[in-house]
C-alpha cells in the first residue's frame, strides 16, 4: 500500500475517535437557580480560562432566545468536541444543564465537578474545591 495515502488516511480516522462518545463519555446533569444566559455566560468564562489555556482551541455555541437555551462546546484540532454545556430554561431563574467531557486526560470528571461549580456559584476555577465522593462525580 501506498504509506502517503495511508498518512492522509490517518487524520479521518482519529478525528472519529477523539471526542464526546455519547455512550462512554462522562455526562453530568443537574438543575440550578441559574438563568440560562447566566450559565451561558459561566460556562464560557470557565471555557476561556481552563478548557482552552494554551492551546487555543475554539469556542463555539451561543444562546437561542426563542427556545430559552444555550450551549457552549470546545472543539480540539481533530475537530471533535472535547467539552460541552447544554442548558435550558425551567423558568425564568432556574435551568436543567448538562455537561459532557471527552473523559480522556484534562478532559475528565475532574473537568466536569468543575464546570458544574462554576455554574452553581459562578467563580471560574479549573480544579474543583468542594468535598465529595468521588464516586458522585461519575453519575
Amino acid at each position: 500500500m501506498n504509506s502517503k495515502w495511508l498518512l492522509s488516511m490517518l487524520p479521518l480516522v482519529l478525528m472519529g475517535c477523539i471526542g464526546i462518545d455519547s455512550k462512554s463519555s462522562p455526562t453530568n446533569t443537574f438543575t440550578v437557580e441559574v438563568g440560562f444566559e447566566e450559565v451561558y455566560r459561566r460556562a464560557y468564562a470557565q471555557a476561556e480560562r481552563c478548557w482552552r489555556t494554551d492551546t487555543g482551541y475554539p469556542i463555539g455555541g451561543g444562546i437561542n432566545q426563542a427556545a430559552k437555551t444555550s450551549e457552549l462546546y470546545v472543539t480540539g484540532d481533530m475537530g471533535g468536541r472535547l467539552g460541552q454545556v447544554d442548558a435550558a430554561a425551567r423558568t425564568e431563574k432556574s435551568s436543567e444543564v448538562t455537561v459532557t467531557v471527552w473523559g480522556v486526560g484534562t478532559w475528565g470528571p475532574e473537568a466536569l465537578q468543575a464546570m458544574k461549580e462554576v455554574i452553581q456559584f459562578g467563580v471560574p476555577t479549573c480544579t474543583s474545591y468542594m468535598p465529595r465522593d468521588s464516586y458522585q462525580i461519575l453519575k
